[in-house]
């Protein structure tokens, strides 16, 4: 998945696209309990039909696949980890089940009511929900469900919590360029609501701090190999480019402050939130 790539057209790679050509694999917070929970939410079976907007590598789309039998439909607006996603499904031979191409959330190519589900794994947190939720329901299926998997902030935060925050939120849009926002769990909720989904449920799991960061890290690189190559290849890069020490940099920030501050962390979690399309589309 390396391609033929120079050091500067790596260091001119956005975010996304960096990390698919490393080979890093998509992770969510609450791990694979997490996905499994939001999978019982949604009532996914091997009849249903997926669409996971934001797919990243494909660790998601093909866990659901092979763990559950459904399909899964993944794009993602990052041409890397489209590439790399589709080499994961192959690797794990389930192309008959899982395909994947590159997409924007906000103009969805698929035909109106074609999907039973919907799902976001730390991806909505990246969109404006008023332009994505309401293409995300197009293309459900009556009665089919968006769930999302996302962080979230407490309602009220105290100062020192608050100013953490929004440091960590504008560490990560310098880092990816794209509109990264950590909504309250009341936020979510009338998110759905405005988009016309109905009979919206949210659960919170408090605390992100005690989240494992992945289905399962070592698995999901490919092995301790894959892993040590990957960790080889960003240390190469460190010491070649003052750019590439720079993002890094900023990812270590971000963590820092996100997920192991335990000033901020104590007032995040993730989300589970599920809405079902109503048979009246929303004005």
């Amino acid at each position: 998945m390396s391609g033929e790539l120079t050091l500067k057209d790596i260091e001119g790679l956005g975010y996304y696209d960096f990390m698919g050509h490393m080979g890093v694999p998509f992770f969510n917070i609450g791990g694979a309990a997490s996905i499994d929970r939001l999978a019982e939410l949604c009532q996914i079976t091997e009849h249903t039909k997926i669409l996971e907007v934001g797919c990243g590598t494909g660790a998601n789309a093909c866990y659901l696949a092979k763990r559950y039998g459904c399909s899964v439909v993944g794009i993602d607006i990052a041409e890397h980890m489209v590439r790399y996603a589709l080499k994961r499904a192959a690797d794990l031979d389930l192309t008959n089940r899982v395909s994947f191409r590159v997409g924007n959330a906000y103009s969805l190519e698929f035909p109106d009511d074609d999907f039973d589900a919907v799902l976001t794994v730390f991806v909505s947190q990246f969109l404006d929900p008023a332009r994505a939720f309401p293409e995300f329901y197009r293309v459900l299926k009556a009665g089919g469900c968006l769930g999302v998997n996302e962080m979230y902030k407490a309602d009220n935060l105290p100062p020192e919590a608050m100013d953490r925050v929004n440091y960590g939120e504008r560490v990560f849009r310098e880092l990816t360029d794209l509109p990264f926002t950590i909504r309250s769990p009341a936020s979510w909720v009338s998110a759905f609501e405005s988009a016309g989904f109905s009979d919206v449920l949210l659960e919170e799991h408090s605390n992100v701090s005690q989240q494992p960061y992945a289905l399962n890290s070592v698995d999901e690189f490919g092995g301790w190999g894959k892993l040590m190559n990957t960790l080889w290849r960003v240390f190469v890069l460190a010491l070649r480019s003052g750019k590439m020490r720079e993002r890094f940099g900023k990812i270590g920030k971000v963590k820092g402050v996100l997920l192991r501050d335990r000033v901020a962390s104590s007032y995040m979690g993730y989300i589970l939130c599920v809405g079902r399309k109503s048979l009246i589309y929303p004005k």
